[in-house]
């Protein structure tokens, strides 16, 4: 991986066979960032997605070999506890000009990735919600 520390935040290329959630994890905890969002792009392969069944109120997982483009990478970055967690929104294009989406899980880097983090200066959390069963970000309440 390479980086570059712009205004706020970090620009980040990943290379060929690096492993994506992995690699962000790495560098996230390397660097002490304690809340941020991300943007990306780039080509990337066997990769395993991931949908939640709010109903079921559980992750459906598919895999996806070959390989795709990768035309929006979005995600966070929040904590669990005292670990960092990278939630992580992919959307894929096939070799037919299918769009293919999902919360990423896996995938490998077969071209390159280029990221953006943009750091927040602050510590985000995230708790367990009761209603959902999801682990949401902790935020202040705000009537409208």
């Amino acid at each position: 991986m390479l980086y570059k520390k712009v205004a706020g935040g970090y620009l980040l290329r990943l290379e060929r066979g690096e492993e994506v959630m992995e690699s962000l994890l790495k560098f996230i905890k390397k660097f002490k960032i304690r809340g941020g969002f991300m943007v990306g792009l780039g080509a990337c392969e066997d990769l395993k997605l991931g949908y939640f069944d709010a109903v079921k109120g559980e992750y459906r997982d598919k895999e996806f070999p070959g390989e795709f483009e990768v035309t929006n990478l979005t995600g966070n970055i929040a904590y669990l506890d005292k670990e960092p967690i990278v939630h992580a929104h992919i959307t894929l294009s096939d070799d037919k000009f299918k769009a293919i989406a999902g919360h990423l899980w896996h995938g490998i880097v077969s071209g390159t990735m280029e990221i953006m983090i943009m750091t927040f200066g602050i510590k985000i959390r995230r708790a367990k919600d009761d209603e959902t069963g999801l682990n949401l970000l902790k935020l202040g309440k705000v009537k409208v």
